[in-house]
């Protein structure tokens, strides 16, 4: 139960980020904001790679969603390559600005693959969208934004992420942009 009676809460599962990559995306976000002023920018605490936007759900849930997360750890630990902007629906008309993350061993795939149909298992759906893994920072605030032809770079990863643990993560939407807390953490050592 939450601290206003209500038994649902909004989670996710992600993939935390290192300091240093933390860091190096802090740095290409920086290098974006002179550009896009309209866009809301994501909180340095707040930036991970999603796995599964599970949405509202009972506390109730939340057991066997963290089972699953312990499960899906045998594709721990995998590596992906950091880099790219990129925008969400497209770069000319982004509503999501994103810094790029690759995998070339498919783990993350799998992965992903995984804790999708674990997920609709336990009752949540199936995302719509082809998964593609990425570090959202920013969100245009009112309209779609163009981001400059300088500014995009093809998916040319320079930084290596680590990623050895999986996070459920709450989130709670404010006014002043979402806050994230951690609800549990498991990984290749558990």
């Amino acid at each position: 139960m939450n601290e206003n009676g209500d038994t649902r809460l909004r989670v996710f599962m992600g993939m935390p980020l290192s300091p240093e990559i933390r860091c190096y995306v802090l740095d290409i976000r920086e290098s974006l904001t002179g550009c896009l002023p309209e866009v809301r920018w994501v909180k340095p605490e707040n930036l991970h790679v999603t796995l599964k936007f599970i949405g509202c759900c009972d506390v109730g849930d939340l057991g066997a969603l963290i089972d699953l997360m312990k499960n899906a750890c045998v594709y721990l630990p995998l590596t992906l390559g950091v880099g790219g902007i990129g925008g969400f629906p497209s770069q000319g008309s982004a509503r999501v600005i994103w810094v790029g993350a690759k995998d070339e061993e498919n783990k993350v795939d799998k992965l992903y693959g995984y804790l999708e149909r674990g997920a609709e298992k336990v009752g949540f759906p199936r995302e719509k969208r082809h998964y593609r893994p990425h570090i959202t920072v920013g969100r245009a605030r009112r309209t779609p934004v163009r981001i400059p032809p300088g500014m995009v770079s093809v998916m040319d990863p320079v930084k290596m992420l680590k990623v050895e643990d999986i996070v459920l993560f709450r989130s709670v939407l404010k006014k002043t942009g979402a806050e994230y807390s951690v609800i549990e953490r498991v990984g290749v050592k558990d």
